[in-house]
């Protein structure tokens, strides 16, 4: 009966199935819902994820992208473009954010960025609005200079402080109320560590812009000339007054971002000073909806009046020759030549990453072109040969009568003078304008490229008298100056222009360089003068020479004043490629003339204004190049002394003879080289000849038996460009 029951229980489970499945699907539909919106929700957030994440990533890329531009200084190359000149970014603005000329594209995304200057100096206003030409002023007045450097003690800083003087009333006046500096994040100063401690009456200590700050406030007011190791009374301008302190920070580690700045009283026009050569900048970088925030810091060297930074090289040539090689008339440069060439080549920048620079005459593939800068230079004499009766007198015998004093006229030469050509006894900048531009006409000259060729105006000239032998008396040298970076020339294209293209790895790869006698004055004769005009080896004559060319009396010997007699020019053009280290480059070009019978400029001067960069490496190594008239190789005794150190360059260029027309800054660099009355050379500056963060050099130029002319002079730092890169603070905003 049991078994029944079973059975039977087993036989009424008809129609359970129907329900467990319609329990499930109710079970289901109550879960799936929620499960699908659910994942609905995740598939909808990976997306918006994702797309974060692709406008994070996109507005880092904007960000980086800046710090590039900031760390191989083109910042003002980037957000200068568009606009017209005064216009665009002005490195002294600190209030205005400059956007990108253009918007990034990453990861699909448009991306938008700006750059803006910080100012640093704390407790001192930023300078810039309404204007940045405040702080521009300050910066290029050049007259109170701030600068730092590290110490050769360990944990040591050195803050110098420079000021260029004009009178010992100004030197004495200057007084100090404060003076700060600005470590940058991962430097701490060492507290009481300045040793200008019982100068100062307060130091301030805070967090500031991601580093720290230190200001130290001198309630007296002390003169700058009391602080401790400075320069004495007695020495010329300017006065350098040094401290130090003690910082702080990662084991073996020196801080490479040193702000400070100083503000002074007591002296009209000199408020404050800073040190320009750390810089701050605030990037904000935009994508979609998120805005990246970011700080980036670097070290950009000091630019002074006389600096330019990029690299360089010139090209230059002769424009007289003496034709005799040997004898007494090898001293006397008698041919004069309508023009001369001197060529520029491309160098690949695999060969220039290997040596580090360009060789003398090469310019690296893709360089950016700066400056183009031409300077000629030569020597004018106002005496000329006539052919015209001369009178002869001397005493004869006459019989009955005895001797007699008797005078005849004789067919031959003679010398006669052209006044408008003497330089003038009482020199004035009107009559200097009259000798130079009308009766010599030497402020105009021929300049080509590659054929093509214009005649161009001098925007600067000057003039030395030759005074110091009776011989010269009275003619004179002059150099001349013009920046035709922009000319126009060849296929509508500017000189840069011009160049940019021939340096690509598409360009020819070389250009022609000419200099030479305008066509204006090319077959003019000079009014009333007319013996005065000289042949033009290579095309015509003419009365109006860029030099007076050494000339006699038939049988007889050159006059001695014609030794002084040169002409030539050099051209110099400043670069930059992408990826090499940049030079600081500072170019003086005051005339001056060097005689051995003691007259002329004196021999030893000082060249300031210039900042010398701190050592990076033993590569970095400094140069001098120079552009001298007048030197030749049979005179030897002429000598460059920069602080004491004698430079030379042997075989070509031996230590007693460096003005010997032995030109090694242009090639062919094989002797002997015959750049007859140049010298265009450059030197290394043995080590320690100029020490880092100097800002005056002496110089001098030793003769013997020697005159010559000093046209320009170039010194060179390598000036490798630091941090860049360096994030003092790093924020993501979701907007």
């Amino acid at each position: 009966m049991r078994k029944i029951a079973v059975k039977r229980l087993i036989r009424g489970e008809k129609g359970q199935a129907l329900l467990l499945t319609l329990l499930l699907l109710l079970i289901g539909s109550l879960i799936l819902t929620p499960a699908l919106n659910f994942m609905g929700t995740g598939v909808k957030s990976g997306q918006v994820y994702e797309q974060k994440n692709a406008e994070i990533y996109a507005a880092d890329a904007g960000v980086e992208d800046a710090l590039w531009h900031i760390r191989n200084d083109f910042v003002e190359d980037l957000l200068g473009e568009g606009y017209d000149e005064g216009e665009g970014y002005d490195e002294y603005d600190y209030s205005s954010p400059y956007p990108y000329p253009y918007d990034l594209l990453v990861n699909g995304k448009n991306v938008t960025v700006t750059i803006q200057n910080i100012w640093i100096p704390k407790d001192i206003p930023d300078p810039s609005p309404p204007t940045p030409s405040e702080a521009k002023n300050i910066i290029e007045d050049e007259k109170l200079l701030i600068i730092g450097y590290p110490s050769s003690s360990e944990s040591t800083y050195t803050i110098k402080i420079v000021y260029n003087w004009d009178t010992t009333a100004e030197r004495n006046a200057l007084k100090v109320k404060t003076i700060g500096i600005w470590l940058s994040p991962g430097f701490e100063y060492e507290d009481g560590s300045c040793d200008l401690d019982g100068y100062y009456s307060d130091e301030d200590i805070s967090l500031y812009k991601g580093g720290t700050a230190v200001v130290w406030t001198f309630d007296s007011q002390p003169t700058l000339k009391s602080f401790p190791g400075g320069t004495p009374d007695t020495d010329p301008s300017p006065l350098v007054e040094t401290f130090t302190f003690q910082y702080t920070g990662p084991e073996g580690q020196i801080p490479e971002l040193v702000s400070s700045w100083v503000d002074t009283t007591g002296v009209t026009g000199i408020t404050y000073s800073w040190d320009d050569s750390i810089r701050l900048y605030k990037i904000v970088s935009e994508a979609g909806g998120v805005q990246i925030e970011a700080y980036g810091a670097k070290t950009k060297f000091r630019k002074l009046k006389s600096t330019i930074s990029s690299d360089y090289t010139v090209a230059g040539n002769r424009l007289s020759q003496a034709t005799a090689t040997s004898g007494n008339d090898r001293y006397y440069r008698n041919k004069l030549y309508a023009e001369s060439d001197s060529t520029i080549l491309r160098i690949g920048l695999e060969e220039v990453f290997e040596s580090g620079s360009a060789p003398p005459g090469y310019i690296p593939e893709e360089a950016i072109i700066e400056d183009v800068y031409l300077y000629w230079s030569g020597w004018i004499d106002y005496h000329y040969v006539v052919e015209e009766p001369e009178e002869v007198c001397r005493w004869v015998f006459r019989w009955p009568g005895g001797w007699q004093w008797e005078c005849h006229w004789e067919e031959g030469w003679q010398w006669n003078e052209i006044p408008d050509l003497k330089y003038p006894s009482s020199p004035t900048e009107e009559n200097l304008t009259t000798l130079v531009e009308e009766s010599a006409k030497v402020n105009i000259a021929k300049f080509g490229v590659d054929g093509s060729v214009q005649t161009i105006t001098a925007d600067k000239w000057q003039t030395v008298n030759t005074y110091d032998c009776s011989q010269a008396e009275d003619s004179w040298v002059y150099s001349c100056f013009a920046d035709i970076t922009d000319l126009v020339v060849s296929g509508g294209m500017t000189v840069r222009e011009y160049i940019e293209e021939a340096m690509k790895s598409a360009g020819s790869g070389t250009i022609d360089f000419t200099v030479g006698h305008a066509d204006e004055v090319r077959n003019l004769p000079r009014p009333g003068y007319d013996e005065y005009y000289f042949d033009l080896d290579g095309d015509g004559s003419t009365g109006y020479p860029l030099a007076t060319p050494a000339h006699e009396r038939p049988g007889e010997s050159y006059r001695t004043r014609y030794q002084w007699s040169y002409a030539g020019w050099s051209l110099i053009i400043f670069y930059r490629s992408p990826g090499l280290a940049q030079r600081q480059l500072y170019l003086f070009d005051d005339l001056r003339y060097r005689s051995y019978l003691g007259g002329g400029d004196d021999p030893e001067f000082t060249i300031s204004g210039f900042l010398a960069p701190p050592v990076i490496t033993e590569d970095d190594t400094s140069h001098l190049t120079y552009f001298v008239g007048e030197g030749d190789w049979f005179y030897a005794g002429s000598s460059i002394k920069v602080n004491n150190n004698w430079l030379s360059d042997p075989p070509g260029n031996p230590e007693d003879n460096v003005f010997n027309c032995y030109s090694n800054a242009l090639p062919p660099l094989t002797l002997p080289r015959n750049t007859d009355g140049v010298d265009v050379d450059t030197f290394v500056l043995p080590e320690g000849c100029i020490l880092p963060y100097d800002t005056q050099a002496t110089i001098t130029l030793k003769t013997t038996t020697e005159i010559y002319n000093l046209v320009y002079i170039i010194l060179s730092f390598r000036s490798e460009l630091t941090t860049g890169g360096i994030i003092t603070n790093y924020a993501i905003k979701i907007i």
